[in-house]
């Protein structure tokens, strides 16, 4: 084996009817034996054929390089999802072949087995998944602007790696393909589970400190607004949107998320003690049949706007107009309780169909919530921008001061 190149000790097994080859490399080994090949953006079919992966995404490449500065490069914990590499595509009769030996008896019923892999001295095995991995592990030992020990530090770890034996580029495509098959982490699960980040841990504190939190926040949940039959609230990533939404713009610039948040708490207990329909649900919770839930509450008039994701964005803009010009969190809740939430003037059921739907969705709007809906042609949904939040949250406050000045 000395004269064989590179070589790996692991395991070979079957799968998807095909012979594959799994072991742990060095992260510098890996580097050295392993290429990308990138497509450029806005390529066409024929462009992205013609490479092995996809143009790289500048802010999934900055969140791999924070992961590993803050993690590897220090000595903390961390895990990178296993590489997968290819050895075959653009091979032809002049090339080495790599060797594969398997520790194994003839019609053994085995479906695993023991095995060597051997790669010639020149081979450079195709990223099939995994390149802004491994294109931010190199950038960061190959820049001198990081230091040794930080380069150092990302050495001393291993990785796991698949090795996928594909002759043709499009089956090296499909395995690609196939890689994302799986489902992605809902981002509730990254909030509720990612405590290295602040905000994350500070939401995930936020929503255990407050029973009606506790029992309505979907932790699961993929995205920041919930189906019309949840009986959950808000999820996991609209709690973070309401965390985040005050550290960015809070006053106080220099200080720590608990500090710019800590009030969060009993701001939410006061919104439940005045707002109706989380009283209404505030009760319904302990109760084996209630009269009420969440998804009739939701979807009531075309559905209420603060037990959507964009309600968290308006309350988050609540909370700091109460720290920054001093109002007791009753009272703005009070004047919250005030507000008519709904979206329409009608019920969704009572909409005409067909030609007529857009129509209709706009003149039935109540003009509080008219620029957060997004109408197609047979349905609609609410926008949860920061922009339209901040609409939203300029015309809650103009009616409700408005109320005060007349009755001063």
């Amino acid at each position: 084996m000395g004269f064989a190149g590179e070589v790996f000790f692991g395991t070979a097994f079957l799968q998807g009817s095909r012979l594959q080859f799994t072991t742990a490399m060095p992260v510098a080994k890996m580097i050295q034996v392993s290429k990308t090949d990138r497509s450029k953006k806005k390529d066409g079919i024929v462009g992205a054929m013609e490479h092995s992966n996809r143009p790289q995404e500048a802010s999934h490449a900055k969140q791999v390089r924070d992961y590993l500065t803050t993690t590897a490069c220090i000595g903390e914990k961390f895990i990178l999802p296993a590489f997968t590499f290819n050895y075959g595509v653009g091979l032809d009769d002049e090339s080495p072949d790599a060797t594969l030996i398997l520790f194994a008896n003839a019609n053994d019923g085995a479906n695993a087995w023991p095995g060597i892999l051997c790669l010639p001295p020149t081979a450079k095995l195709d990223t099939t998944d995994g390149a802004h991995r491994r294109s931010q592990i190199e950038a960061i030992l190959n820049d001198p602007k990081v230091s040794q020990d930080y380069k150092d530090a990302l050495k001393r770890n291993a990785v796991d790696v698949k090795v996928v034996f594909e002759a043709s580029r499009s089956d090296s495509h499909q395995d690609f393909a196939d890689c994302g098959k799986a489902k992605a982490i809902a981002k509730s699960l990254i909030t509720t589970f990612d405590v290295r980040d602040r905000r994350n841990s500070r939401s995930r504190e936020l929503v255990k400190n407050v029973p009606f939190l506790s029992f309505y926040v979907d932790a699961t949940a993929s995205n920041v607004n919930l189906s019309s039959k949840s009986r959950k609230i808000w999820s996991m990533s609209a709690v973070r949107m309401f965390v985040s939404h005050i550290v960015d713009h809070h006053s106080q610039g220099d200080a720590s998320v608990e500090e710019k948040t800590r009030a969060a708490e009993e701001f939410f207990e006061a919104l439940v003690r005045h707002l109706h329909q989380l009283r209404a649900l505030d009760a319904a919770r302990n109760m084996r049949d209630p009269d009420v839930t969440t998804g009739t509450l939701r979807e009531k008039h075309g559905g209420d706007v603060a037990l959507r994701g964009i309600g968290m964005a308006i309350f988050a803009r609540a909370y700091l107009h109460c720290i920054e010009e001093e109002v007791d969190f009753d009272v703005i809740a009070a004047k919250l309780a005030h507000v008519d939430w709904n979206l329409l003037d009608c019920e969704k059921d009572q909409l005409p169909q067909g030609d007529e739907f857009q129509h209709a969705v706009r003149q039935h709007a109540k003009p509080m919530w008219a620029h957060l809906l997004v109408v197609g042609e047979s349905k609609y949904r609410v926008s949860s921008s920061q922009s339209d939040a901040d609409g939203a949250w300029e015309k809650i406050k103009a009616q409700i001061f408005a109320e005060e000045r007349q009755a001063a």
